[in-house]
């Protein structure tokens, strides 16, 4: 992996990251203020206070599990940057064996060397590929959760329909909500992408 993939990771985490907590801090704004109108109305809207709380509490979940996709980037960096040092201390004692080879000179400790900067390498691919799985794997329970609230904003919705009667501008409301919820969604459909191309690359380096 090169150092433009690495800042590739680097950029994609951050932004992916901000992404979500920009809108998960506007989910739980619009659930909050669907509350405000269920208070409001009292009776009339229990079914959609139910909802909104489901959907508040879905949001602080995500939140949660968002928050640990951060954890697995830094290691991964670091095994990464390993990578490249390791791989220029390899080139360095390469280029001196084929030095000596053109001269007819062996130095069985500079072969050794070379070889053992190379396993340093494939232990470190296999650290960084652990941590990068460990991270799809993260941001597809994220992906779950994301999907589950995609279904309360459904309910929402619905809810929005049959209390329409009672002049809350609840589909208003949930719209939002919806809207909110795909730019999560969106962003961590693109950042798993962007992983899995990642891990694709560096099984077929392997």
């Amino acid at each position: 992996m090169n150092i433009q993939r690495i800042m590739m990771i680097v950029d994609a985490s951050y932004h992916t990251r901000h992404t979500i907590e920009r809108s998960l801090r506007e989910i739980d704004r619009r659930a909050l203020n669907a509350m405000v109108l269920v208070k409001r109305h009292g009776k009339a809207l229990a079914g959609y206070g139910v909802v909104a709380q489901a959907f508040r509490e879905r949001a602080a979940n995500l939140k949660e599990a968002a928050s640990h996709l951060q954890e697995s980037i830094a290691p991964l960096i670091q095994a990464h940057m390993r990578i490249l040092q390791h791989r220029s201390y390899a080139d360095i004692f390469h280029r001196k064996v084929q030095e000596m080879y053109h001269y007819h000179i062996t130095c069985p400790t500079f072969v050794r060397t070379e070889k053992a900067w190379e396993q340093a390498i494939i232990a470190e691919e296999a650290v960084a590929l652990t941590i990068l799985r460990q991270l799809i794997k993260s941001v597809e329970k994220l992906q779950e959760g994301i999907a589950e609230q995609e279904y309360v904003v459904i309910i929402g919705r619905i809810e929005a329909a049959l209390s329409e009667g009672t002049g809350a501008p609840l589909m208003r409301v949930s719209r939002d909500m919806g809207m909110a919820v795909a730019t999560v969604r969106d962003a961590i459909w693109k950042y798993h992408n962007q992983l899995e191309e990642i891990l694709h690359e560096s099984n077929i380096g392997i």
